[in-house]
This record gives structure tokens, sequence and C-alpha cells, in this order.
């Protein structure tokens, strides 16, 4: 039987929970800082608009190599050692009203340290304060001097030398004047710009179009590298999370944030050589074996027989590069019995989603090259065939346990290929108060997009489980099974003029049966197929709707299956409608297809015929 050498930490957990997480980072993240403003009543902070603005930033940025974090107005000094965090960085300050006039002060602490600025957006920045209180930069004069509407902005304000580039974003619509000239910035009257002038004071910073032109310019300034990089150590990862070892784990590490994994809420990991992370306990298990029934919960970018004994076997990182987020990267890793051969790199990074109201965390899985699928006491040879590893994680009372498609096969290597974000090599996974993806409406399963369809995969605990989905929007859709598993009902959406078209049989030649409504269950069993059915189509998509691809949840569709267990299906979108009830023939896929992937959201309900939700 192969020998466990379990090895402890060469450092202190107490260490990796403190100060990892100030060391600073070492490459070129890009890195956003947002400075609120206030509103009424005094001295009240102005947040709505710009924490809109963060969650965006980070639903924008899932897969880069990113870090942001909103500060109160006043919070100059807070947001300068943010920034300083990292010797090596693309650094982005926003400001909105007071907020923006202190991010200049921002700047300028930084210029101090000759940290460099690409971009400082200001919206509609005032410094308040007047004649009494101009020396002591105070916010109480905002509002000594009759009243919020009569503040104007007291100056000037000069961009520093170390911003390469600046806009201010003004408004001319009312409320507070901000400043309408600062020093060195490209001064932008949003009126004008955007058509509207209706934009004032109160609104600008929580106007979806200004934003989205923030929103462009942060990614455009990405460098779109796979894996998390600029985190210190001598691989740029982070620090060694252990000594070379086979089938070893860490004691307890101690994070600066709580991860909420199935409803159960952790401050402390373990990080166990072979491929996964462990919560309550370290795991040495080196064959994969799926992710039900194990004695701890674990989420695993790649469970497999790792073996970091040998001077080249590579070795298991950690970095914590900010108080919400840490990095644990498995670089080049060989597999047993200390084989270098064939190597493996992938990433596991948590982030704590403060920005969202509740206990959220976001989960991604990153690959670079993977060349190894087994051990050698799993039945591999060479690093191939015999129990090859998986990816995925447990589940729980909120969750039933997930395997990405792939795992247990050859096709594992392909993950750093393929990807349920439209970037290859990265895969993401929210997790919201708990809940795993696919568990409520609004945390959608993200397909498997492939230039053949978009391929789906998850584990239903009960028949009469409804899987919610929510594609793009165009005429109609193809749903296929890949497994086995017949479909047994579906409920589409009540939108538009709540009428659609039922077509049965196969792509290449299917058959129109009947027009029906959003709203309602729909039995397969009912039309004389009580086995189910393998293939159905949906026409009359009321495209007049113009649905934006990007809402999830704004078309809901579901499904249930023959069976409990792993069910698989694959969803293909039809282009162009044709004559009523006419054949329609399946389409080449577009080149710009997998950019508007349409989001699945799976939701637990029970079998009811009729469904009085609406989107």
């Amino acid at each position: 039987m192969k020998q466990s050498l379990i090895r402890s930490l060469t450092t202190t957990a107490a260490f990796f929970g403190f100060l990892s997480w100030i060391q600073p980072a070492l490459s070129q993240p890009i890195v956003v800082g947002i400075m609120e403003g206030y509103s009424v009543p005094p001295l009240s902070d102005n947040t709505e608009g710009i924490n809109n603005l963060n969650t965006d930033l980070r639903n924008l940025l899932v897969g880069e190599n990113y870090y942001s974090r909103v500060f109160e107005w006043d919070d100059v000094q807070e947001a300068t050692n943010y920034f300083n965090l990292f010797n090596s960085s693309t650094n982005y300050l926003i400001g909105y009203s007071r907020g923006g006039y202190q991010a200049l002060r921002v700047a300028n602490e930084l210029a101090s340290n000759n940290v460099t600025i690409q971009r400082l957006v200001q919206l509609d920045p005032v410094r308040c304060g007047g004649t009494a209180n101009y020396a002591a930069d105070n916010v109480l004069g905002c509002f000594s001097f009759g009243g919020i509407n009569s503040v104007v902005s007291s100056g000037p304000q000069i961009v520093p030398n170390n911003v390469v580039s600046a806009t201010n974003y003004f408004q001319t619509g009312g409320g507070i004047t901000g400043e309408r000239s600062v020093t060195r910035a490209t001064n932008v009257n949003v009126n004008t710009l955007l058509s509207d002038p209706a934009i004032n004071h109160s609104t600008i910073d929580d106007d979806a179009r200004l934003r989205r032109l923030i929103l462009d310019d942060v990614a455009s300034l990405t460098d779109n590298n796979v894996l998390m990089t600029g985190l210190g150590g001598p691989a740029d990862f982070g620090t060694l999370a252990m000594t070379r070892n086979d089938d070893g784990s860490t004691d307890a590490i101690q994070l600066p944030f709580e991860v909420n994994l199935n409803g159960n809420k952790y401050t402390t990991i373990y990080i166990n050589n072979n491929g996964n992370i462990t919560f309550g306990g370290a795991y040495g298990e080196y064959t994969p074996s799926g992710f039900g029934g194990l004695p701890v919960e674990m989420i695993a970018p790649y469970w497999g027989d790792v073996d970091t004994s040998c001077a080249n076997c590579g070795e298991v990182y950690l970095g914590v590069p900010t108080a919400d987020a840490a990095v644990i990267t498995w670089n080049n890793v060989g597999y047993y019995n200390s084989n270098p051969s064939k190597q493996n790199t992938f990433q596991l990074i948590l982030r704590d989603r403060n920005d969202l109201t509740g206990s959220n965390t976001d989960v991604e899985f990153r690959y670079g090259n993977l060349q190894w699928t087994t051990g050698d006491a799993s039945g591999g040879e060479d690093g191939l065939g015999g129990q090859p590893a998986f990816a995925g994680y447990t589940g729980g009372a909120v969750g039933a346990p997930q395997t990405l498609i792939g795992s247990g096969t050859s096709d594992i290597l392909t993950l750093n290929q393929r990807s349920n974000i439209n970037k290859p090599g990265r895969w993401y996974f929210p997790f919201r108060d708990g809940a795993a993806p696919g568990t409520t409406r609004d945390n959608p399963l993200l397909p498997d997009v492939r230039e053949d369809g978009w391929f789906f995969q998850y584990t239903t605990t009960q028949v009469d489980e409804v899987i919610w989905s929510d594609p793009e929007l165009v005429f109609g859709y193809d749903y296929s099974i890949e497994n086995g598993i017949n479909f047994r009902s579906f409920i589409l959406p009540i939108l538009g003029d709540n009428s659609y078209e039922l077509w049965l049989g196969d792509a290449l030649n299917p058959v129109y049966i009947a027009d029906i409504i959003g709203g309602s269950e729909y039995f397969f069993s009912d039309l004389g197929f009580d086995l189910g059915v393998d293939f159905f189509r949906i026409l009359g998509v009321d495209s007049e709707l113009a649905i934006d691809p990007n809402d999830v949840t704004a078309f809901v569709t579901g499904l249930t299956f023959m069976q409990a267990g792993l069910v698989q299906w694959r969803q293909n979108p039809l282009s162009a409608d044709t004559n009523e009830h006419a054949s329609v023939s399946e389409p080449e896929m577009p080149a710009w297809l997998p950019f508007l992937v349409g989001m699945f959201v799976l939701v637990r309900l029970k079998r009811t015929r009729t469904n009085s939700q609406t989107v």
C-alpha cells in the first residue's frame, strides 16, 4: 500500500493568516480603488452607485488578474496603503463627489512613493469647506452655507504628475456644482456626452451608461493572463505552502475572510498536496473517487496523485495578496512515484465578495499546462490511464456534489482549453450565501461552451427537481440529451406574447407538435412519451422583447429528467426563424455566439403543473 507522508507547514498558520496578505505582490495585476461620495443627511456616505460600480467591475473581471476595493471618502491613508501593497501593478483610481477630490489626495500620497496611477476617473468631484473650513478640508463646510444645493467646489484641483491619464466627468443637470475644470484632466460634461440633461450630481455615480464606459476602460487594461501571478516568492505565486512531500497537507491556515461553502462557514483551510483544499481537516487520499460521501468538504481544481517529493517535481504555493483574496498554485507538479517527466500547473482562487449582501464567495479554477492524469498507484502508467483526476467540489444541504465535464477521464487534460466564462483555462463558481451555482435563480450554472454547442452537466438528487436555464435569446433552441437520461418535462417563462411552439423528433427532421404557453409545466408522458424524449425544439421566442443576453434572469426555462443523478445535455441556438410550422434546419454556429453565452440557472422546486413565477 502506498505510504502517506503527511508534512506540516514550514511556517505557522498564523503567519499565513496575517502576514502573508500584507506582503507586496510583484507583478502586473489591475488594482482598482474606488472612493465613495456623500449625500444628505450630512456626514452620511453615498454608497449605492459606487457599490454597483464595484460589483459590476468584479463580475466583469472574473477570470482576470484583478483586485478591487471601495473606500469611504475620507479613507485617504487606507486607500494609499492598499495601492502600496503592489510593487508592480496597473492602478486605476475612481472617486465620486467628495471622494473625487479625495482621490486626488490619494494620488498625491502615492506620488511620494513613486507609484504610478494609469487612470484617474473623477465623477463630479467636490472640495467642500468654504472659507471657514478650507484649511481643515472638512466636509461639514458642505452644509454650512445655505444647504446642500448651494455647495460649490472650492479648489484648485490639480492632477499630480504620477497620473498617466485623468478624466473628470462633471454634470450641469442640477444639485451640487462639482468642479468643471480639473487641471491636467480631460473635463467631460456627461449631459452633453450622453445627450441627457437630466443627469445631476445625485445620479451621475449610478448612471449605467457612464458606468459602462468606465468598465470598458478598466477591461481594456487587463493583461488576460490565465494564471494569477504577482504574488511574490520564488515563483511569483506567493510563499511555499509546504515542504516537498507525497500525499501531504498543511496545518490549518487562517484566512483573513470567511468562505461560505454549502451553508457552512469557514475561516481556515487545509491545502492538500493532491490538488485540492479541504475544510474541517486535512485529506491525503490520492486516488480520486468523485465528490460524494467524502469525510470533509472539498474544492478541487485537479484532484489527482500529485508528488512533489523529487527535486524537479514542482511545488505548491499560497498567496494572500489582499484581505479578500487567496490563491493556491500547484506549479509544474509531478505525479507519483516522484516522477517529473510530465507536469501540471493549476490554481484555485478564493475571493470574498464583500461587495454583495450576505456571505458570498467566488471560486475560480485556472489551468496552465496539463500533461498527466494519473499516478502510478492509481493504475496509471507514464502519468496516463488508470483512474484519472477529478475537478469539482463537494455538496451539502444546499447543493449536490458537482464535477466538471471530463472528470475521471482523459478529457480532464482539456480543462486548460475549455471554460465556462469564455476564457480558455478559466472556470468560475460563485457561491451565494453558501449555495453553489445552479441552486438558485440568481446564481446560474454556466455552460461549457464549445464550437458544436453549449454543454451542461449537473447532478440532481430527485426526479422532480427542476433545472432552470437562461440562455441567449434568439428564435428558438434545440435541447438534446448527452448521456442517456431523457427529458421528463419543461417549463417556459411568461414573456411577451407568451406563445411558443413545441417540436419533437430530431434536429434534422423535427415535427411540429403543438402551440404551448409559458408558465405551465408540460410532461412528455402526456404526449405519449412515457420514457421521456432525448430531443425537443422550442420556437416562437418573441424577438421584439430584445432581451439582454447577459441578463441571467431574463429568460428562465425549467427542465426535469427521467432519473436522478448526473444529467448531461446540450443546447444549440437557432439563429434564424422559418415559416410557421415549417422545419428549421440546424444552422452553423456563428463566430460571435461564444461571446454571447447564455447563462444557466438551476432552482430546486416541487413538481407543479403551473408555475406562477414571472420575470
